[in-house]
């Protein structure tokens, strides 16, 4: 069993042999969502050349030399996870549409990495384990490979200076990560939680659920649907009602479902997401994003969209604060100490997959939406990318959306092929005054974290 022994005993990382422990949020991901609830965050690059993909080996391998938090491979030791230093090549696969494996070796596995690269003649995509970091550090560690790729791919960009990239957190060498601490490095929640109260603005009693999906869990598939608009038409939009992306996207998520299902009385969850460095000023890559779940009910639809938005700000701003994130890290982290006193780490995950777990990815949420914001970085998007595309595989449905240049993709993803959200999302953009390109990406296999492959080491 996982007790006080799964951490050194002088309350540091590292073990005798040399192994670093997990932190508190890790273990909420290792248990939660891995297994057959694996959470595969992604992100896909089309590129304007061939992709070289000597040159984004030697990139992506020389990017982790400024991220020694990911030149890891994951082991179970104690009962509970700790990381090792990788030193294997980064793993870079033809993107053939077939389920890998986090963290383990052999021909499916990512070389004992939570990452690999999916590659295409011209396109790159990122697929990441989300116990690793989130879509903070996922953006920064792959720009980072991308600036290495313009260098290798362009010389004369050596004499260029990194700077504008330095003034957004991301690393070029290891300065920004060993200016911290081991706490801020490896377990930042436990560095910033705090007490108080959290707000929860969501009744759980009354909260608003879409018909199941009928799917077959052990597939790990995900239906991929983008739907593609004018970024600048949705920033027009935003002003003209004095509000920013997150509500109108939140806003037009509640009203196709408002508009699709009967909700009655309940109260329909927007979950988006916040990242509470913004707070800490803090260069960290552990996970520390935190859920922001936004309540509209059925009255709310009857006012005007200007005030939908002004209400959904509101509730954002209340849980925008450095009091709500060291809550939420506080909750977070003692979340974490419980499923690790449940037991081993690998047994906590099989029954939290199984017919007694986990049901919802989320106990206070209707739908999860994440908007990271945009991606384009000034001279890599001008030299590189086409485009740009979300992706997030999750245990239900979700919708991820990016901006690159003029393009808003709106990403929906389900674990069925039921097309009734898509289609009420499409016809509320369009009355909304959008016009919304749909390209059905298919079926998407998602990657695994199998603990039957996973390294085992006895101390």
């Amino acid at each position: 069993m996982a007790d006080s022994s799964a951490r050194p005993s002088d309350g540091g990382f590292f073990y005798p042999n040399g192994l670093r422990r997990a932190g508190r949020y890790d273990a909420v991901f290792y248990t939660c969502y891995a297994g057959t609830n694996t959470f595969d965050i992604r992100c896909r690059f089309d590129l304007k050349q061939r992709l070289n993909r000597a040159r984004l080996q030697k990139a992506a391998d020389d990017a982790l030399t400024a991220y020694p938090e990911f030149k890891v491979r994951p082991v179970i030791c104690r009962g509970g996870i700790a990381y090792e230093e990788n030193f294997k090549p980064v793993k870079i696969v033809e993107d053939e549409n077939e389920m890998r494996f986090f963290g383990s070796d052999g021909e499916k596995g990512t070389n004992g990495y939570l990452f690999l690269f999916l590659v295409g003649e011209r396109h790159i995509t990122f697929s990441m384990f989300h116990a690793l970091t989130d879509a903070r550090g996922m953006i920064s560690y792959v720009i980072t490979v991308l600036w290495n790729y313009a260098k290798y791919s362009f010389p004369f960009l050596r004499l260029v200076s990194p700077k504008m990239f330095e003034a957004y957190g991301i690393r070029l060498n290891k300065a920004l990560f060993d200016a911290m601490d081991d706490v801020e490095r490896y377990d930042p929640v436990a560095k910033f939680r705090g007490e108080g109260e959290r707000i929860d603005p969501i009744d759980k009693e009354k909260l608003y659920r879409m018909p199941e999906e009928k799917f077959v869990k052990e597939e790990m598939t995900n239906r991929v649907v983008n739907m593609e608009i004018s970024n600048s038409a949705f920033l027009q939009k935003t002003l003209e009602l004095h509000t920013s992306f997150a509500p109108l996207l939140a806003a037009l998520a509640g009203e196709a479902i408002n508009n699709t299902w009967d909700i009655g009385d309940r109260v329909i969850s927007i979950i988006t997401t916040a990242d509470s460095r913004r707070f800490f000023k803090t260069k960290t890559l552990g996970n520390m994003a935190y859920n922001v779940p936004l309540p509209l009910y059925k009255e709310d639809f009857d006012m005007p969209l200007e005030n939908i938005c002004a209400k959904l700000r509101a509730d954002m701003k209340r849980q925008l604060t450095k009091e709500q994130a060291r809550a939420v890290m506080n909750y977070t982290y003692e979340l974490g100490g419980q499923v690790e006193a449940m037991g081993e780490v690998d047994k906590v995950s099989d029954f939290l997959c199984g017919p007694e777990g986990l049901k919802t990815q989320n106990e206070n949420g209707t739908l999860f939406l994440t908007y990271p914001g945009r991606v384009d970085n000034n001279i890599i998007s001008k030299l590189l990318l086409n485009g740009v595309t979300p992706g997030m595989l999750s245990m239900e449905r979700a919708i991820n959306v990016y901006a690159h240049r003029d393009s808003l993709v709106i990403q929906v993803s389900m674990k069925s092929d039921d097309m009734t959200l898509v289609n009420a999302l499409r016809k509320t953009l369009i009355r909304h005054g959008f016009d919304p390109r749909v390209y059905d990406m298919g079926v998407v296999h998602q990657n695994k974290m199998d603990y039957a492959q996973i390294k085992r080491v006895a101390e």
